[in-house]
């Protein structure tokens, strides 16, 4: 019976110890998106930077910029008279270096990026005069991740993953702007490859439903055969791609289509 005791109690404290590792290591992020600790295949973590500090912030700009959508793609289903003029701004532009990873075969060391951007779109319909509302925008939320890597001394980039999300002011309800049904998502990685063979990928990572809920995250994953692209080449393009409609009830059921595109662009010849 002693012995019984002692084996329990051994038990107990082997699984307490290993809860309060896995509560340490939490990521601080936890409730904003899931806890995905994926990493490109073939390697693994040796340093894990603090996104918040801002001595780990880099001078890496990722492009963002509105597109108009294709009015065929919007659900039939919906009684539609137009669509609404958008207008955009960006809140947040932010790219930090999140984790240094091994190459498990060949030692190598590979540097992965994290870029928050942070855009609000403001229906022209919602007020007057020339002053945005906060109540009155729709934001949308894209953390991207991504990883570059050192060859012959060229340096090249790989997208890892992403997650975005919606989020609308206080003054939207469920009774004057509601998803109207359509929804679409794409990773795209082009440009001269690692292994000098021109590589142009996409991916489809549209939810499939319907309509994209407010307030709810989405992850977005490349796939793992993907080969990192030349950063700076001519025909460089690294990132991803979302567009979300609403419908405005209150207002002759207009259509609010909001259209983003998010990338690392390459400027200059190889």
């Amino acid at each position: 019976m002693k012995m019984r005791k002692k084996l329990f109690s051994s038990l107990l404290a082997t699984i307490m110890l290993f809860s309060s590792v896995s509560a340490a290591s939490a990521s601080p992020n936890e409730e904003q998106f899931p806890n995905d600790l994926t990493v490109p295949e073939g390697f693994k973590v040796v340093k894990e930077y603090d996104t918040t500090d801002e001595s780990n912030k880099v001078d890496m700009q990722v492009e963002g910029r509105s597109f108009s959508p294709d009015t065929n793609t919007f659900s039939t289903s919906q009684s539609i008279t137009s669509t609404e003029e958008v207008d955009y701004e960006i809140l947040t532009n932010e790219t930090y270096i999140y984790r240094d990873l091994e190459n498990i075969e060949t030692g190598e060391t590979v540097t992965q990026y994290k870029t928050d951007m942070v855009v609000a779109a403001d229906p022209s319909y919602h007020w007057t005069g020339t002053n945005t509302n906060g109540a009155n925008t729709i934001k949308l939320t894209i953390t991207l991740y991504y990883h570059t890597q050192t060859k012959d001394r060229f340096v090249y980039v790989g997208l890892d993953k992403a997650y975005y999300r919606y989020d609308k002011g206080s003054n939207w309800n469920i009774n004057n702007a509601i998803p109207s049904g359509y929804n679409s998502c794409e990773l795209l990685q082009m440009g001269p490859g690692i292994d000098t063979k021109a590589k142009k990928y996409k991916s489809d990572c549209s939810q499939l439903g319907g309509a994209i809920s407010f307030g709810k995250t989405f992850l977005a994953t490349a796939p793992s055969g993907w080969v990192d692209v030349l950063e700076g080449g001519l025909a460089t393009e690294v990132g991803i791609k979302v567009e979300a409609s609403f419908l405005n009830q209150s207002n002759s059921n207009k259509v609010f289509n909001y259209g983003w595109d998010l990338r690392l662009k390459g400027k200059s010849p190889i």
